[in-house]
């Protein structure tokens, strides 16, 4: 839940926490959910979202060739799967 708070929901709400904390400092208030801009703002807040998912995608993850390995039990104790560098022949 909280990965899903930080890579999508966050920067998705970014734009419009800025945009209501900038108009509420110049306008004290005054009629700012009249005049806003929600096109732009949901626009910016998916732009945001798109490109924390993209750059997950470079950033995390593992070399490819590697062997998965599953979640075990070892000593009573339960093991993370992980993905593992391929041991042997390199062709």
């Amino acid at each position: 839940m909280l990965r899903f708070l930080l890579e999508v929901a966050l920067p998705f709400l970014a734009p419009f926490a800025a945009f209501f904390a900038y108009r509420l400092l110049v306008t004290r208030g005054r009629s700012f959910l009249e005049r806003t801009p929600w096109y732009m703002l949901i626009a910016f807040g998916i732009l945001l979202v798109i490109l924390g998912l993209v750059s997950l995608a470079f950033t995390e993850g593992f070399a490819p060739g590697g062997v998965y390995v599953p979640p075990h039990v070892e000593g009573g104790r339960i093991v993370p799967g992980e993905v593992r560098p391929k041991v042997g022949r390199h062709d």
